[in-house]
């Protein structure tokens, strides 16, 4: 059952009191699949979201996002085939795909949860007690509380910082600007800088720090790098933004470059796009009132059970301080429901979690750095590292010489395969296989003498 609750009116109508077992404040990747998981196991489950059901990951993050990717790749091959297309009209086109697709998805997920016997209840939860969620003139008590709140973007806090566009706002848009300034220089800003630039978009990507995708391999960022900058993304590193300004139907957007201390250098563009990070969704749940304690980078903090300070409020997902993944929410709620409701489950191994960048060339990656080998080993001779430089066959029928970059990172001593990094847009789909492998202690020797299948790109990690 799905219901709306009435808000309370002027006269202080009493307040609707009922039970359950379990109440679960968040629609997302995380609330959805630790709520139909508890229901599975015989729970009362009432999910309150105030929003549509499927949390960023549907609406606003990786489906929208990869779609908008598949969509930028063909409007890249046509545009370089019909000088009359790429561009604003491929745009529109792609954004009406994008919507049917998350409109599509918001009823499988809220079917899905109503079949499991899960009470969708829609409004903004407010925890009162910490046996306690009030939601309109609506009261639920219930032993446990599940905070899968989500997180959302960060703004950026300059003068001018309103005028900018963050990461949600893009699959807004009906039409794209002739040219953008792209702030941030983590997965979500060289995303949105790749499939930008791929529309026909005059992309300016600045970065604070001296490289992009500070938590990937340092070598595949610096090949990404300049493989943006072959396809057109103007990259501008240490480049700390002070301002944004408007005039005349523009922003300037105005940074200190940090190879010219005490100079400002600016950027005219017709819109700018902040990505400088995300923070975890829960303020005016009114967790401070009840003593829920905060991390310092703004999420709950939890302990190896996933519970708060408060003992019977938990919270997972992007709510929490780690890492912020669609299947890692995921997993930290199946778990979470089986260990609460049903038989205690075999927590997933993060150790090793595949990794992507959707970008274009894409990135994908899983196990350690070479900089994190080095740092656990202890010295650097301990590690060795395998890196292959090719043009795709791909590539070269589209008259392009532009490189993929495969790296392996060793253990010097006995072969085994302490991370795999690799730029090619197979990368995802190879990374997700390579995951496993990672996890049985596979070694340089089996890959090795491995047969390939040709002609892949994937062969080039064996032989």
């Amino acid at each position: 059952m799905e219901r709306v609750p009435r808000s309370r009116g002027k006269g202080g109508k009493p307040m609707r009191t009922r039970k359950a077992d379990f109440v679960v404040i968040g629609g997302g990747s995380a609330g959805v699949a630790c709520a139909r998981r508890a229901a599975s196991h015989g729970a009362s489950v009432v999910l309150i979201e105030r929003d549509e059901i499927g949390g960023t990951c549907v609406n606003r993050g990786c489906v929208p996002k990869k779609m908008l990717s598949y969509g930028a790749t063909w409007a890249a091959i046509l545009s370089g085939c019909l000088s009359h297309t790429g561009g604003h009209e491929d745009w529109r086109d792609a954004i009406v795909r994008v919507n049917a697709e998350v409109a599509r998805l918001n009823v499988v997920y809220a079917q899905r949860l109503l079949e499991a016997g899960v009470d969708i209840l829609r409004g903004d939860a407010v925890v009162t007690a910490p046996d306690e969620v009030r939601v309109g003139d609506e009261v639920i008590r219930a032993k446990r509380i599940l905070i899968a709140t989500g997180a959302r973007p960060k703004t950026l806090d300059i003068p001018g910082g309103e005028l900018a566009s963050n990461s949600d706002d893009v699959f807004t848009w009906q039409t794209v600007p002739g040219s953008i300034a792209v702030i941030g220089g983590g997965y979500i800003g060289v995303e949105q800088a790749s499939i930008l630039s791929r529309y026909g978009v005059k992309v300016d990507l600045l970065v604070a720090g001296d490289r992009l995708l500070p938590h990937f391999d340092a070598e595949i960022a610096e090949a990404l790098a300049g493989a943006l900058e072959t396809k057109g993304v103007r990259l501008h590193l240490n480049a700390s933004v002070n301002l944004i300004s408007q005039a005349n139907g523009a922003l300037e957007v105005c940074y200190r470059p940090g190879n010219k201390p005490g100079q400002t250098e600016s950027i005219r563009a017709q819109a700018a796009l902040v990505a400088v990070g995300r923070v975890s969704n829960v303020d005016g749940l009114g967790l401070d009132a009840i003593g829920v304690k905060l991390g310092d980078k703004g999420g709950i903090k939890v302990d190896r059970q996933f519970r708060s300070s408060v003992r019977s409020i938990h919270a997972i997902g992007d709510a929490i301080e780690g890492l912020h993944l669609t299947p890692v929410a995921t997993s930290q709620g199946r778990w979470l429901a089986d260990r609460l409701f049903g038989r205690r489950g075999e927590r997933a191994d993060f150790d090793f979690v595949p990794t992507a960048v959707f970008c274009e060339p894409a990135i994908g990656a899983v196990g350690l750095t070479e900089a994190q080998a080095i740092e656990e080993a202890g010295k650097p001779e301990r590690i060795r590292t395998v890196v292959k430089r090719f043009v795709s066959l791909e590539n070269r029928f589209g008259g392009n010489g532009m490189q993929s970059v495969f790296k392996l990172v060793l253990n010097a001593r006995t072969g085994r395969v302490l991370g795999v990094h690799l730029m090619d847009n197979a990368a995802p789909e190879i990374v997700q296989a390579m995951a496993v492998a990672l996890r049985l202690g596979v070694r340089e020797s089996h890959l090795e003498t491995t047969l390939q299948l040709h002609p892949t790109v994937a062969e080039e990690l064996f032989g």
